[in-house]
Parts: structure tokens; sequence; C-alpha cells
């Protein structure tokens, strides 16, 4: 499939009849706010993504850091509301794509962090951001150290940053590439949900947490300690006691869930 570049100024390129093998149309751009805002007002199908980012934002609005050499991607994907979907569930739909764009580079360590980080052991790769703008689409937040500078960040984060490129040094795609592997690997994931609803996501998600961990799940009125032991057809995390029983946290009241170790 051929390529065609349309340049409407010196800050934004168009991309259209993209080689990803869904009919997706990129728009990227140079610099931006926020590629939510900017894709906020495209159609379904569309990506969005940017060199920089000046004020993207992660959950709870908390500051992200959008350095050059990142991928910081938007994906909006088309709901329709005769469709019955637990939409609450996209992070880890994207969490799904996430870890299958990563599978052929057999990453060591990598595992999903509840509701929306990737992370390399305890380090943060990539992080996940899902907010429906309208009735009819739903838009992916999706941002990823690749080659970005980690230095300006350090001690700006919760998390400890990982890079890919430190990751798979000889084998590392460029940013571009991953974000249209990710595009693909999206898109599957999506068209699974859509057609088959949640069971077959969190048959693929049972992998994807990596080890039971003990955590704290903090809502407006309480602290909940317990194992993370998978999730609810919701998306609601499982918590296992240390007397073995389990308890189900509505994912709609957790704030945050904090990993203990």
């Amino acid at each position: 499939m051929s390529t065609s570049l349309f340049f409407t100024g010196p800050a934004v390129i168009l991309l259209y009849n993209s080689p990803m093998s869904i009919k997706w149309k990129v728009k990227k751009l140079k610099e931006c706010e926020s590629t939510f805002t900017e894709a906020r007002n495209l159609p379904p199908w569309s990506v969005v993504s940017s060199v920089r980012q000046h004020k993207g934002r992660g959950r709870f609005n908390r500051a992200w850091f959008g350095e050059e050499g990142g991928l910081w991607a938007n994906f909006n994907l088309p709901t329709e509301d005769k469709t019955s979907r637990p939409w609450g569930l996209m992070p880890l739909v994207a969490g799904v794509a996430l870890i299958d764009t990563l599978a052929a580079y057999h990453i060591k360590g990598l595992r999903l962090r509840w509701p929306n980080d990737l992370l390399v052991n305890r380090n943060k790769l990539a992080g996940i951001l899902v907010e429906r703008p309208s009735a009819h689409m739903v838009s992916v937040g999706i941002g990823i150290n690749v080659y970005n500078n980690l230095v300006k960040i350090q001690g700006m984060t919760t998390d400890v940053p990982v890079r890919l490129v430190d990751l798979i040094p000889n084998a590392c795609p460029t940013v571009d590439e991953l974000r249209d592997h990710l595009a693909d690997e999206l898109a599957k994931v999506f068209n699974d949900f859509i057609q088959n609803g949640s069971e077959p996501i969190l048959t693929r998600l049972e992998q994807a947490w990596g080890p039971s961990l003990p955590v704290v799940a903090i809502t407006d009125t309480e602290r909940i300690c317990g194992f993370f032991s998978g999730i609810e057809a919701d998306g609601s995390p499982i918590l296992k006691k240390v007397d073995g029983s389990t308890i189900i946290v509505p994912a709609i009241t957790i704030n945050r869930m904090k990993e203990l170790v």
C-alpha cells in the first residue's frame, strides 16, 4: 500500500494510506500540547502522534513527560451505542495490544500493572490512558519510552522509567515503526473484544500480570491490602487476603493501586 504525504504547515505532517494493515489515517505532529486534544475532533481509525508533547497527562491529570524520542500517540477506535461492551476494559485491551506488540522481542520481566501501566520488572516502560470523547468513539492514549532522554525526568516520576532501546539495543524499532505495529495489534485485539466480548481479553491477561504481588487499593474511604490475583469480567481487581479469602474491589472506586514490594 502506498503512502502519501501532505504538508499542512511547519509543525504538521499528515500521512494517509498508511502501510499498516488496517485503514488507519495518521496525523504526525512535530509538537503539541496533548495528542488527546488533537485526536478529539478526528474520526475513528485516526492516529495522532507527536515528536514532542508539552502537556501530556496520565490518570487523574498527572503530568506525562513527552520528550523527543518516545512514542506519544492517540488511537481513535469506533464504538456504537448498540454494542454492549464494558468500555472500562479498554485500558486492558490496550495493555494486551502492547504486550503483543513487544512479544517478539522476548523482554524478560515485561508485565502489566493494573490498570494502565506496562512495566519491566519494577521499571515503567509505557502508560495508557483512555477517554471516550463521544458515544461513537474511544480514544486510547499510549506513551512509550523508546529513545527519549530519561535524564531530564529523573526524580520527577513515581516509577523509575526504562527505555525500549536499553532493553533491546540491537533490535529496537524506530518510533514510527513501533507506532504502526502497535496500531495493527490494537486493531486486532479491539476487534476481538468487539466480536467476542471480554472473555478472550481476560484469558490473555492471565499471563500478562506477572507474579502475584502484595498491593494496596486506595479508595476515597479506605486502603484495602491483599495479593493481586486477577480481575473480574468488568475489570475490577481481585485481591487475595492472607487468610486465603478474596475480595473484589470495584474498579470505579479505586483512585490508585500500589504495589507494596
